[in-house]
Formats: C-alpha cells, sequence, structure tokens
C-alpha cells in the first residue's frame, strides 16, 4: 500500500506526548481521511486500512485525551 498523507498524521498522532496537543492531532488525521475519502475513489485495502485506523483514533482519544477519559468515568 502507498504512503498517503493521512498515515503520516496517525503516526503524528500515535506517537504524540503532549496530551493538550493530542486531540489536535487525533482532529488532523480524522480531518485527512475524510478529505481523502471524499476527493478520491479509494480501493478495498486503502478503505479496509482507513476503518482500521478511525477505530484505532478512537481507542487512542478514549484512552490517552484526558477531556475524554473524565467524560467517561
Amino acid at each position: 500500500m502507498e504512503n498517503y498523507e493521512w498515515m503520516k498524521l496517525y503516526q503524528d498522532a500515535v506517537l504524540e506526548t503532549n496530551s493538550d496537543a493530542l486531540p489536535f492531532r487525533i482532529a488532523a488525521a480524522q480531518n485527512a481521511i475524510g478529505e481523502r475519502v471524499i476527493r478520491v475513489a479509494v480501493d478495498d485495502a486503502e478503505r479496509r486500512a482507513i476503518v482500521t485506523t478511525l477505530n484505532a483514533l478512537t481507542v487512542l482519544r478514549r484512552e490517552r485525551c484526558p477531556a475524554t477519559k473524565s467524560a467517561h468515568n
């Protein structure tokens, strides 16, 4: 699979250590994926990667974003 811009943004979110910056990294990755899906007909392999990535971003937000954590407790 090619390296798409959204993949880099996802990696940036996963590697982010600043909890204040993390929500912005997650949003940037989600927005890039949304733009990609809107503008380009993605193939099945990329579509599966996108679904997996969006699920991972949801877990990342739930587990590592302070505001989200307190809302679920």
